[in-house]
């Protein structure tokens, strides 16, 4: 790892990062949001967090049921669930569920059929049971799916998902994305759709030269990659792209996408972004490079 480098769990993997970027990051499990709470560290704070919004679905009036407000489920370790209907003219259900793992508190809430109300209840109580606080400096080291500061011990099949966006240190003009998700079935890989992709990184770019087009596995992973970039009016621009098709029904092996794009902008230079291509493509090259499985975590 480079020197001030850092690294970061996220989901199942591990990928190293400037020291001085900051990520703004998404989870899924099952299709569902998981939204990490770290304003709520203590049990009070819970309470009233959930408090609050039982009282906020009690004072909503459903046409025909009363209340939204339907019932309050307890689950493992505190966590709880919520349960109401989902408009106030629709006979559907809406979970709201929080659950505690240590300090730690996270949300996850969806919609529920009818029909599915006690298996949903059902997985919510198994998942209050595997989720666990990360404390800091701690490195994850056993199975499971990583959100922020907590991890759900678990490794049973799901279309979970995770999304990052990496703001770099003085380079607000940079959009650097990388996305992992699991799937029922593989789409066809990169390069294989390349006309339709650089057709797409080329409508921005004009003037462009592809830097690279070629199979780009990082270990284990199987990938491609393609990198283009242009120049207009002065300004370099650039739109890199790495793939990993993945492979279905798997968690170690999902589908996962790393993108770097400097495009149009309110920044007419290139002082915000990359002063030339070598140090985009040494930027990229240590970030992809370093994208790997978490030992363990499946």
């Amino acid at each position: 790892m480079k020197e001030g480098w850092r690294t970061h769990a996220i989901g199942r993997h591990l990928i190293d990062l400037p020291g001085d970027a900051q990520t703004i990051e998404t989870y899924g499990y099952n299709k569902v949001p998981i939204e990490p709470m770290p304003a709520i560290r203590t049990q009070s704070d819970f309470d009233n967090l959930v408090a609050q919004r039982e009282q906020e679905l009690r004072a909503i009036r459903h046409d025909s049921r009363g209340s939204r407000f339907i019932e309050r489920v307890p689950h493992a370790n505190g966590s709880v669930t919520l349960v109401s209907w989902l408009d106030v003219s629709i006979e559907y259900y809406y979970f709201d569920t929080y659950f505690r793992a240590g300090s730690r508190a996270l949300k996850y809430s969806g919609d529920v059929s009818p029909d599915r109300k006690v298996a949903a209840l059902s997985v919510c109580d198994e998942l209050s049971r595997e989720w666990r606080e990360i404390l800091p400096g701690e490195m994850p080291r056993v199975v499971g799916y990583v959100a922020k500061d907590a991890i759900l011990v678990d490794n049973m099949l799901n279309l979970e998902s995770w999304g990052m966006v990496i703001r770099l240190a003085g380079k607000p003009d940079v959009s650097f994305k990388i996305t992992a998700y699991t799937q029922r079935s593989v789409e066809p890989g990169l390069r294989k759709r390349a006309g339709g992709v650089l057709a797409g990184l080329l409508g921005t770019v004009a003037g462009f030269t592809q830097l690279r087009n070629r199979e780009r596995p990082v270990g284990p992973i199987e990938a491609d990659e393609i990198l283009v970039a242009g120049t207009q009016d002065g300004k370099r621009s650039y739109g890199f792209k790495w793939e990993a098709p993945g492979k279905a029904d798997s968690l170690a092996e999902p589908n996962l996408n790393v993108s770097l794009q400097v495009g149009e902008s309110a920044y007419l230079t290139n002082k915000e972004s990359f002063a030339r291509d070598e140090e985009a493509l040494e930027l990229w090259d240590a970030v992809v490079g370093s994208l790997r499985l978490r030992p363990g975590a499946v």
